[in-house]
C-alpha cells in the first residue's frame, strides 16, 4: 500500500478514479494554495472492484450532503472554509 496526494476542485461535487483496488481517505489540506486529499491506495491488486472516491465539498453556512461521511474542514489562505465529506464506492472491474 501506498499514499496517494489528489488536488481537489472546489466544486460542489466530484469524483476521484483511484487506480489500485482499494482506498481509505486519510485526510484533507491546502497545499501551495490548492485543496489536496491523501488516500491510502493497495496498488498490488489489479483485478476486483475498482474504488472511486466520491467527494462533496461545502462552504460554512450550507447543508452537509447526508449521504457521506465527513473527512474534515480546511481554512484555506484566501480565508475560505470549506468543509469536505467523501466515500469511497467500488465497481467492478471488467477485464
Amino acid at each position: 500500500m501506498k499514499i496517494h496526494k489528489y488536488e481537489l476542485k472546489i466544486t460542489e461535487s466530484q469524483k476521484i478514479s483511484i487506480s489500485g483496488c482499494y482506498a481509505s481517505i486519510l485526510s484533507v489540506a491546502e497545499q501551495n494554495g490548492k485543496l489536496m486529499t491523501w488516500v491510502i491506495v493497495d496498488e498490488q491488486i489489479k483485478h476486483g472492484a475498482r474504488p472511486s472516491i466520491y467527494v462533496e465539498i461545502v462552504g460554512t453556512g450550507h447543508s452537509p450532503p447526508s449521504q457521506r461521511r465527513f473527512i474534515g474542514t480546511v481554512v484555506m489562505s484566501d480565508g475560505f472554509v470549506w468543509h469536505v465529506f467523501a466515500d469511497t464506492e467500488y465497481e467492478e472491474d471488467r477485464l
